[in-house]
């Protein structure tokens, strides 16, 4: 991939990361507006695509939760104005999931739902140029018009140096290719489902020679089983791993309103990580390689086999050097009480290798450990949670584990101002430039914030960076 970056220093650039975890990095803080579900893309400079949706009662109408996007240096400098460009002003009083990528020239990728066509909403795309400009216009371009009920759609650049959208339409998943210009490339789209059974998107990522994987969770109904597949399409949109989905999970259910997120392995294929409630509360982690065969077990490999507890929410990352996968998630005793953060890595094969009942990175007790994220790094894994002593008092912590499990960095705070916090997203840049974006309610409303960690777990800026790779 070649990229085009002008890395100049703009007028806009008047923070910079943080090396207080009291004090972390503003992106969005407008006195009374509603800003949420920040999403972070790390770019091959150390750079960073931040966005999220801000609601702000003080701006003009229509009011409603518009799509918004910042760039970062690799000092954390913001490269647009504060509070980030506005890349659709919208009057959606709700929101749901969203997409946020890149493509192959440094281009912001966004998908979304929009209410700017009419009274139900439709599905946009949106690509935005390195400097803020809407390539594809204020309206960007619009994949739907009909009533039907779109939800969650994704974005993913292509390694062809184009763009896939896919979206939940009513019971069945759609996907469209566009060019660099926005135009449709795969005619009136292509249309995933299965008779019988609704389907709703779960992610999308891109792949190897301009295809993607899709996947999506299947039910029958409020109250039957929830099961997860996927398949992988070509750049021509054939199906390269049969006609029939390539099931994930469907030894139980998932836990109803679970829609599992997955990584790329790099070599095509892609990790996943979920969470069952039927027979019982368990994460689970399943490495599809690029041909479509899967590397652990069938329905996946569990995380601990501690039977006396229960766990949840995992977070999933993968070191293609060694072929290894990392999960981490909230561990409980039975009675969902009390809780802890735990962690296991799994070789090629999916065999558990720090032990049975996984690593201990945070002992079960009263505070709620919740929003696990992870990423690897240098051959282990830097994790990052919630520690919410109360509702309105929650603090953002992360430790970081060698390949061995051995404590390389002890817990240490991210963003120790007590507030309430949600909706982290974490990622690292292939130069080992941690950054984690969070909601955060420390001036009364929710305001988006960013922080980074070194690869040293140390935060603020660093002069050098590790070499990509171990």
């Amino acid at each position: 991939m070649i990229f085009f970056f002008v890395m100049s220093f703009s007028v806009f650039a008047a923070a910079q990361w943080s090396s207080d975890p009291m004090q972390n990095l503003a992106l969005a803080d407008q006195v009374g507006a509603d800003q949420v579900q920040p999403k972070v893309k790390p770019l091959p400079n150390n750079g960073w695509y931040v966005s999220w949706f801000d609601s702000n009662p003080n701006s003009p109408p229509p009011v409603g939760y518009n799509v918004q996007l910042q760039r970062l240096n690799s000092g954390g400098y913001e490269q647009l104005p504060h509070d980030g460009v506005q890349v659709a002003d919208l009057s959606n009083t709700s929101t749901e999931d969203y997409g946020l990528d890149f493509d192959t020239k440094g281009n912001a990728l966004l998908a979304f739902l929009d209410t700017r066509e009419g009274s139900n909403q439709q599905v946009t795309a949106a690509r935005m140029s390195p400097e803020g400009k809407a390539l594809w216009g204020t309206l960007g371009v619009q994949l739907t018009d009909d009533s039907a009920s779109n939800a969650s759609p994704k974005i993913a650049g292509t390694s062809d140096g184009n763009i896939v959208v896919a979206w939940t339409s009513n019971s069945e998943v759609v996907l469209q290719k566009l060019s660099p210009a926005g135009h449709p490339l795969w005619g009136k789209g292509i249309h995933l489902a299965e008779s019988g059974y609704d389907i709703f998107l779960a992610d999308l990522h891109a792949a190897d020679n301009g295809s993607v994987i899709v996947s999506w969770v299947r039910e029958q109904g409020f109250g039957s089983d929830v099961y997860l597949e996927a398949t992988k399409i070509s750049a021509h949109g054939q199906g390269l791993w049969g006609n029939a989905p390539t099931v994930i999970y469907n030894g139980g259910s998932l836990q109803f309103g679970e829609f599992p997120y997955f990584v790329s392995d790099g070599s095509g294929g892609a990790v996943f990580a979920w969470y069952s409630n039927s027979p019982t509360l368990q994460c689970f982690a399943q490495h599809i390689r690029a041909d479509g065969s899967a590397a652990f077990p069938a329905n996946g490999a569990v995380a601990s086999t501690n039977s006396t507890r229960v766990r949840v929410s995992p977070s999933v990352s993968y070191n293609a050097a060694t072929d290894e996968t990392f999960l981490f998630w909230t561990e409980e005793d039975s009675q969902q009480v009390y809780n802890g953060i735990y962690g296991q890595k799994f070789d090629g094969s999916g065999n558990l290798k720090w032990g049975q009942n996984g690593l201990v990175v945070v002992p079960l007790g009263s505070d709620q450990q919740i929003f696990v994220r992870n990423v690897e790094i240098g051959g282990g894994a830097l994790v990052f949670w919630v520690d919410q002593q109360s509702y309105t008092a929650a603090t953002i912590q992360a430790a970081r584990l060698g390949d061995s499990g051995k404590v390389l960095c002890p817990q240490f705070a991210v963003s120790s101002f007590a507030a309430s916090k949600a909706g982290l997203s974490a990622d690292i840049t292939p130069y080992h430039l941690a950054a984690v974006a969070f909601q955060d309610y420390r001036n009364g409303n929710s305001d988006i914030f960013i922080q980074n960690v070194n690869s040293n777990c140390t935060l603020g800026q660093k002069t050098e960076f590790t070499k990509p790779g171990r």
